[in-house]
């Protein structure tokens, strides 16, 4: 039973035209006994944040779709006493759509169990917009994310609090004026929540005073910061006392009110040491209207941290209430290992004792290991599964700074590491139920999920399919492949209907964004119009069709082990008579090398990647493999290199042969993974341009980087399953890198635990594996869909 069928969707009176809206809601209600069993059942749209008798419980609303929403059920009966009680929750209605959200209707729903009583969303229930945080029109952290925030604590009356009395700007919600309305249907949270931890301690590793210029009521906080002039000043001239620059801090932090003037105040710049992704929250003492403009960022390449660049906006403001205050932003997430602080207004008294970000993380473990002989690999594989774990929240995301966004092709490579080093199955599921929601009519899937795009990149659909096989195949879960296996024979159909002459045609309105890597000639990008995301004629490319074979081999395998041996056949089919198509049409004899296009106004290129597909899709015919590998091997081959987001398939075809390329392979991952980190890396970047990259605006904080733990783990331990679930697995380590390594798999029965080494007297293999599963004694045989 649903628990909310009973509850009504409530909300202020502003209506769904009104965008940005913060509203608080307080509900009270006497318990004769304590609850300790009490659950609040709750949804909103478009965020949350619960305390009860003013204590924080939780918060964090599931990304989904605006008419198919998820609810959270939270237990809070150690928070609940005998006697008078009171809920309160600030709901956040977003209003207009960015890359993981969708516009709906504002609401709010719950429902309070406990043995004695239901506590329900309705006509109890009194609300307010809220006087503290700024509604209405705001600039843009960035299109992706949506709006940046302002925070007035003077107007923070502590309404939260057991004993606050409501005064007459809160009205009760009126069931039955409340307009007629189709709300959205419920369903249970997918994935377990995420925790919020610690605070993350900083440290202030600069500070000064800083001027600022034109300072118009209109100005943006973050461009104002990015242009603010910064003078240094020594720590013992800044602050009332010494001692230690760390925070959180008891005895905090006093500036000197002499340091401050009309036109600015005092920078603080505080470095966490590493990257990490949280809630903003903040402890001081201050007067009324001291102003805090805050920045957070992944660098201080400007020798300060970038607020602002190319209309993206990552700073806030906060003004100050009186007296000792605590505030924590529970309806964005920030990251990045800096924040800047620019504090002004101070006449009397500012004491600091905390600013930074609490740590939100998804609650998984770390049940894989990896070992080897070599250092820096073993510290690449840690920092690439920090990476990934920076990069899971409500959905796998491509960067928790700039995005926040769940992409097919990044989330591809997310859940192949995740698998080796987490064993977790119910996250990429529900990641993969997001993208089948957003099927659109053309079998292509939206840009990102949920969200709604103007244009989709058709390649990101097609290894979407080989991302649901690859979870049937770690994971075991025939039910989640029943569950999707219908909108991947759609998708099928649609897209099999647009061959031509045995080739899959490019789709080619501004609808589509062709995009393959960031590198030259293979982002969709023209040379007279760079941004312009369609094409013009008839064209037809090889990488396209190349995951367009995947796909359909992929979805013969998932019907196969879904009881559909026919449809299995038919792609098997179509899939071997466009891989031949493909060689014929896109080989050049005379370069020795796959072209990328066909048709259209692209001239003549060649790619890595496009040869790395041709080899991963088995469409490269066996005699010409081997040279078209040693070609992509090597330095100076000629050819458009992959950027890190595809080394996967690069790496990938070379170790077909590991012997001759496994060396090769794993000192690329030593030489580009291992720059980051003798550049200071705390995670993974976007490309190995680092924040330079896409104008400045380059993550450091990418979960595609993430690639080394599948590599680390299905070559150089060499475990991969080869029915679902590693019911049977195939063990064969990639043994010309190191001279021994060791590790433990998690898989769905329970943990593989490898351990092989060379010896003068040959190799020596000890592997452990959980009843259940079985090791493949010989080579697999080719999948014969008709089996």
């Amino acid at each position: 039973m649903n628990p909310l069928e009973k509850s009504v969707w409530i909300w202020s009176d502003g209506g769904c035209d009104n965008v940005n809206q913060y509203v608080e809601f307080r509900h009270e209600f006497t318990l004769s006994n304590a609850s300790e069993h009490a659950q609040l059942y709750i949804s909103a749209d478009s965020e949350y944040a619960v305390w009860i008798n003013g204590r924080f419980a939780d918060s964090g609303q599931y990304d989904d779709f605006p008419d198919h929403k998820a609810y959270d059920g939270l237990p809070i009966g150690h928070l609940l006493q005998q006697g008078e009680n009171v809920l309160c929750i600030l709901a956040y209605y977003q209003g207009v759509n960015s890359f993981q959200y969708i516009k709906g209707r504002p609401g709010l729903i719950y429902a309070l169990e406990t043995e004695e009583m239901t506590i329900r969303s309705g006509s109890d229930a009194s609300y307010r917009q809220s006087p503290a945080y700024t509604s209405g029109q705001m600039p843009m952290s960035t299109a992706q994310l949506g709006f940046t925030f302002e925070y007035d604590a003077a107007h923070n009356d502590r309404w939260i609090e057991s004993g606050y009395r409501m005064s007459g700007e809160w009205k009760r919600f009126d069931t039955v004026a409340a307009p007629d309305a189709i709300y959205p249907s419920l369903y249970e949270r997918p994935i377990r929540k995420l925790d919020v931890k610690n605070r993350c301690r900083s440290h202030v590793t600069t500070q000064g005073v800083y001027e600022r210029q034109n300072a118009g009521a209109d100005a943006i906080v973050a461009e104002l910061m990015q242009c603010d002039y910064l003078s240094h000043r020594l720590s013992r001239s800044l602050f009332e006392v010494g001692g230690s620059l760390s925070l959180p801090s008891s005895e905090g932090l006093s500036i000197r009110p002499g340091m401050f003037h009309e036109n600015g105040g005092v920078y603080l710049v505080l470095d966490m040491k590493r990257e990490e992704c949280g809630f903003l929250e903040l402890e001081l003492d201050a007067e009324e209207g001291v102003v805090l403009d805050i920045a957070h960022g992944e660098h201080l390449d400007d020798l300060r941290v970038r607020a602002s660049v190319r209309g993206k906006h990552f700073a806030t403001r906060y003004r100050c209430g009186k007296g000792r205050q605590t505030f924590t932003h529970y309806m964005k997430r920030w990251a990045g290992r800096y924040l800047q602080l620019h504090i002004s207004g101070v006449t009397e008294k500012f004491v600091l004792y905390y600013a930074g970000l609490r740590a939100v993380e998804y609650p998984v473990q770390n049940k894989g290991e990896f070992c080897c002989p070599d250092r820096l690999h073993r510290k690449i594989e840690q920092v690439a599964v920090r990476t990934l774990h920076l990069c899971m929240h409500e959905h796998y995301e491509d960067t928790p700074w700039r995005e926040q966004a769940l992409y097919a092709m990044d989330s591809r490579n997310q859940a192949l590491c995740g698998y080796y080093c987490f064993g977790e199955y119910d996250f990429p599921a529900a990641s993969n139920r997001l993208f089948g929601e957003g099927l659109k009519e053309d079998g292509f899937l939206e840009l990102t999920a949920p969200a709604r795009s103007p244009f989709t990149i058709p390649s990101f659909s097609f290894i979407w399919i080989v991302q649901l096989e690859e979870h049937l195949l770690y994971s075991g879960d025939i039910g989640q492949a029943g569950v999707m296996i219908g909108t991947v024979i759609r998708m099928m159909e649609k897209h099999m209907g647009n061959i031509r002459n045995g080739l899959l045609l490019t789709p080619g309105s501004s609808s589509y964004w062709n995009f393959y890597d960031w590198e030259r000639g293979l982002n969709g990008a023209s040379a007279t119009a760079p941004d312009y995301k369609g094409l013009q004629g008839t064209r037809f490319d090889a990488p396209l069709n190349l995951f367009f074979v995947m796909a359909l081999e992929a979805a013969g395998r998932m019907a196969h082990a879904c009881g559909n041996r026919m449809a299995a056949r038919h792609y098997q089919e179509t899939a071997d008579g466009v891989k031949a198509a493909i060689h014929e049409a896109f080989w050049d004899s005379a370069a020795r090398a796959y072209r990328t296009y066909l048709g259209g106004t692209e001239g003549e290129h060649y790619a890595e990647l496009t040869q790395s597909l041709a080899l991963c899709a088995r469409a490269c015919p066996e005699p010409l493999a081997a040279p078209l590998r040693k070609r992509l091997s090597g330095r100076d081959n000629g050819l458009v290199p992959v950027t890190l987001s595809y080394a996967l398939f690069k790496f990938k075809a070379l170790l077909d042969e590991p012997e001759a390329y496994g060396q090769m392979v794993f000192d690329a991952i030593a030489d580009d993974w291992g720059h980051m980190l003798y550049s200071g890396a705390t995670s993974f970047w976007e490309t190995k341009e680092g924040a330079e990259a896409f104008g400045q605006a380059g993550s450091l904080c990418h979960g595609w980087s993430a690639i080394p733990v599948y590599f680390y783990y299905a070559y150089i331990l060499g475990v991969k399953p080869v029915e679902p679930g590693f019911r049977v697995f195939r063990i064969e380590p990639v043994i010309s890198v190191f001279h021994q390594a060791e590790g433990r798999i998690p898989t769905p029965y329970g943990v593989i635990r490898v351990e092989w080494k060379q010896t003068k007297d040959g190799f020596v293999l000890n592997l452990e594996h959980p009843e259940g599963t079985t090791r493949q004694q010989s080579e697999p045989k080719p999948f014969d869909p008709g089996a």
